[in-house]
């Protein structure tokens, strides 16, 4: 989801002001809005019942009730984020200001939007033990998420379309689908006002009627970011002139993000998806619903269990139920119901359905870490506070309040940092397709305590080699799943290598823009140098990108890592399937909020035409 500033109390202010522009305005209506609303304690039959009102969740909910004749129900534990969580998930400009981001073990909690999630210790960073923020309402992570949006590499699909053996999951096959979910605007260099963050972007990967959810590049740029772009293209990382939407991955680019340009409010799979559907009278919604077990007859999955605040009831499906729940509550909900592990699902006396070994793992997470230098000129942080940005906002969407960073760049390391890899890692790594990056760069500023800006250059590693697990303690779904992220324990130690000549990268960055730096280095500072210290380092502070996937991984029958088949059905049951990120057989690079979209696309699609 990506990096979080503290923003100080002055902002409360702002957020106390603008609560009255996140409400939006009525369209004309067809239906009562109370209607689409399933009613806890009362059990209900529907065709579809979708466990998750999530990013994939929802859009695929949609897209199913858009056959007239079949009925869908989407079941969701959390409820209204605009409410829940007001203008720190409506506003981009706040995203970063959410307290509950911290990953620390004693993070502040926000029981109503995020499940409190925390890993257990983690031997690859220092046995850390790290808060996972994962959206609990509707929209799920769409809701939460830095709301960057690109997609992966080509390659990295034609690798998904061998692994399960079906070339509809090449990127020529998946574009129609990525196009189908989104409404692209181009960037609108009046708000914008900044010159030199010229936009490059390729329109053919875009459809021109779209979808509902919103593509836009921000209204606003931080100033800071500006250098940080020429500080990448001075160290070998030249703008990309198609951007990062048309299969490719190198250098550096402004990306879009999912924001209403009209707005300049988020755009998640709620305000887009079901806004757009909530009067088509075949789909119906359950919000504060925890599933707390899948339903069967015999091999057949039926329903779901539901509880509401301790009530209890039963949501009925006469075609299927599709599992939207996230990559960690997915393979959850699935070993409490009987599929996973069967030394696992014993263990705690679970009846076994279907015994799938792969249930919870290949659980593939991109680490991050960072570095931070003070710079001398305003950032967001503190552009934020200033009278203006409201004025800004309220007049016409622009400013602060609409925007969130937009610079990113990818990479595989050149071959001069490479010297320090071993060779078993330089093997390891000649495994992944020949396009798809090593190492992602990501720009950002905060504000120090004193009010000067501080300018963040951080690397997340784009297609680790590492895997953690997710598995359960319990048969009671109340009780949060066990989740080890495995950062840098691949055997080859490829993670931990790539890591340190990836921060090594950041420092050359930063020295590219000496017009833009104030004094040392402020994190780790100059007193760490050798790659030791550095790695050190990196394991004390790599947080989580929040992009997660693959525990409920699709693949081939005879592959004993796969739960789902390219269809998403999970095997040994019957009208059950995933569809969300753990369904992935791996993470593509980069940030796969494009790629969730499109994979609940493309099952939809096959669901509606009654494809095997």
């Amino acid at each position: 989801m990506g990096m979080f500033i503290d923003l100080k109390a002055l902002v409360v202010v702002f957020l106390l002001s603008i609560q009255t522009v996140v409400s939006d305005i009525d369209p004309p209506r067809t239906r009562l809005r109370s209607t689409a609303f399933g009613i806890p304690g009362q059990d209900a039959v529907y065709d579809y019942v979708v466990i998750g009102g999530g990013t994939a969740g929802i859009s695929l909910a949609v897209r199913l009730a858009q056959n007239a004749s079949s009925t869908v129900a989407i079941i969701e534990a959390g409820a209204f984020y605009e409410v829940d969580n007001g203008n720190y998930s409506v506003l981009p400009g706040l995203y970063a200001a959410s307290p509950f981001y911290a990953t620390t073990e004693d993070f502040p909690r926000q029981p109503l939007v995020d499940w409190s999630l925390v890993t257990t210790a983690q031997t690859g960073a220092l046995n850390r033990k790290i808060h996972y923020a994962q959206g609990k309402t509707l929209s799920g992570s769409s809701a939460l998420n830095a709301m960057a949006y690109h997609r992966g590499t080509a390659g990295s699909y034609a690798q998904w379309a061998k692994m399960v053996g079906d070339d509809s999951y090449s990127f020529p096959s998946l574009l129609p689908y990525f196009r189908k979910s989104c409404r692209f605007s181009p960037p609108d260099d009046a708000k914008r006002q900044t010159p030199n963050a010229t936009v490059e972007f390729d329109p053919s990967a875009f459809d021109a009627a779209g979808g509902p959810l919103e593509v836009s590049y921000s209204n606003w740029v931080d100033p800071a970011l500006t250098w940080f772009e020429r500080a990448l293209v001075a160290i070998g990382l030249p703008i990309n002139a198609k951007g990062f939407n048309s299969g490719s991955l190198n250098g550096t680019s402004w990306i879009p993000s999912t924001i209403n340009p009209s707005t300049g409010k988020r755009s998640s799979s709620k305000s887009s998806f079901l806004q757009q559907s909530i009067e088509v009278d075949n789909i119906f919604v359950y919000t504060q619903a925890q599933a707390t077990k899948i339903l069967f007859n015999s091999t057949t999955a039926t329903g779901v269990d539901v509880s509401t605040r301790g009530v209890s009831y039963t949501v009925t499906a006469r075609k299927e139920v599709i599992l939207s729940a996230g990559v960690f509550h997915s393979p959850q909900l699935l070993m409490v119901s009987g599929i996973g592990p069967r030394s696992k699902l014993e263990e705690y006396s679970i009846p076994v359905l279907s015994d799938l070994p792969g249930v919870g793992q290949n659980l593939q997470d991109q680490p991050i870490f960072s570095l931070s230098q003070g710079i001398n000129i305003p950032v967001q942080a503190k552009s934020l506070q200033a009278p203006e940005a409201l004025d800004q906002f309220l007049r016409n969407a622009s400013g602060p309040f609409s925007s969130l960073n937009g610079l990113i760049a990818f990479e595989k390391l050149p071959p001069r940092l490479r010297d320090n890899i071993s060779h078993a890692a330089l093997n390891a790594l000649r495994r992944l397709p020949i396009d798809e990056p090593e190492v992602e760069y990501l720009a950002s500023t905060t504000v120090a305590p004193d009010g000067s800006g501080i300018g963040l250059l951080s690397a997340a590693l784009s297609a680790p080699l590492s895997r953690g697990s997710v598995t359960i303690s319990s048969c009671d779904i109340a009780v949060p799943p066990v989740i080890d992220l495995g950062w840098y324990t691949d055997v080859a130690g490829a993670d931990a290598q790539l890591a340190v000549a990836a921060f090594k990268r950041l420092r050359e960055a930063m020295a590219a823009i000496p017009e833009l730096t104030i004094g040392p280095e402020l994190s780790p500072g100059p007193s760490v140098e050798d790659d030791g210290e550095i790695l050190t380092y990196i394991r004390n502070t790599t947080i989580p990108l929040y992009h997660a996937g693959g525990t409920c991984a699709m693949g081939r029958r005879n592959d004993t890592r796969a739960v789902v088949n390219a269809q998403a059905r999970v095997y040994g049951v019957e009208n059950l399937r995933v569809v969300d990120m753990s369904a992935v057989p791996f993470v593509p690079s980069g940030h796969p909020q494009s790629t969730t979209y499109m994979l609940a696309e493309k099952i939809a699609e096959n669901i509606l035409r009654g494809s095997p």
